[in-house]
């Protein structure tokens, strides 16, 4: 990889770091903390992930800049490999957060629930 390919995705990652850490700032007061754990995951994810273009040998690319790019310049809009990419990407943090809510819920429940004579032994 080119020293400014590197250069190029450090400055991007910090971007995105800066960016996420904003985000959690003025989202930290939120009485929904699942909501505000949920967009930040899939901002990351998606901002974050990296995708292959359409051209072979092609770098990398972050896969939301690239669906967007693909989107607004070239002729037939988004490859339907960035687009499937983008939206297994997402799905797959959305999954994720499900998954560890209700993890989340069964725990806040069973904790919450009082203690039976059959819990003590």
């Amino acid at each position: 990889m080119a020293e400014e390919f590197k250069m190029a995705w450090a400055i991007y990652v910090g971007g995105v770091v800066v960016l996420l850490a904003a985000g959690w700032w003025f989202m930290r007061n939120w009485r929904w903390s699942w909501l505000r754990q949920l967009l930040l995951l899939e901002a990351a994810v998606v901002l974050l992930v990296p995708a292959r273009g359409t051209i072979e040998g092609a770098p990398l690319t972050p896969i939301l800049p690239l669906f967007a790019y693909q989107t607004v310049f070239e002729d037939n809009g988004a490859s339907p490999e960035v687009s499937a990419s983008l939206v297994f990407t997402a799905g797959g943090a959305f999954a994720v957060m499900l998954i560890i809510g209700i993890i989340r819920l069964m725990l806040r429940r069973r904790k919450d629930r009082p203690m039976t004579e059959s819990d003590q032994y």
